[in-house]
């Protein structure tokens, strides 16, 4: 078995992946996703670099996912901020959601608020 390295033995009903070539086989059990373990059997499969993928973690591979709508970010622009990447449309201010792409803004408990906000409704008089 390609995932767990036991043997197959014979009579046992083993996985082929044929864009994994045709050296590896896995037991119906260890045929999963390397990043979250999910089955897939009688999934959709993907195959990049030596490992198995589910079609989200593939995805995920491949293009940014935006921490505002868990999509995936397919345009050249987008912010990476607070750690995290975004569309340029999603990362807005949490007091009144003009977008803060490229633009100066505050964090209030974890939250980013721009400048004006931060001072109206947080800052100290």
């Amino acid at each position: 078995c390609y995932h767990c390295k036991l043997n197959m033995k014979e009579g046992d009903p083993a996985v082929y992946a044929e864009r994994a070539g045709y050296d590896k086989l896995w037991h119906p059990s260890c045929f999963v996703c390397c990043t979250c373990g999910e089955l897939l059997v009688d999934m959709i499969y993907f195959w990049k670099n030596g490992n198995l993928y589910c079609g989200r973690h593939y995805c995920d591979s491949e293009r940014p996912r935006c921490a505002g709508c868990d999509e995936l970010i397919f345009s050249n622009e987008y912010t990476l901020a607070e750690g995290q990447n975004w569309h340029l449309k999603h990362f807005c201010c949490f007091d009144c959601d003009c977008v803060l792409a490229g633009i100066t803004y505050l964090t209030v408990n974890d939250k980013p608020v721009c400048k004006s906000c931060y001072m109206k409704n947080h800052a100290v008089v």
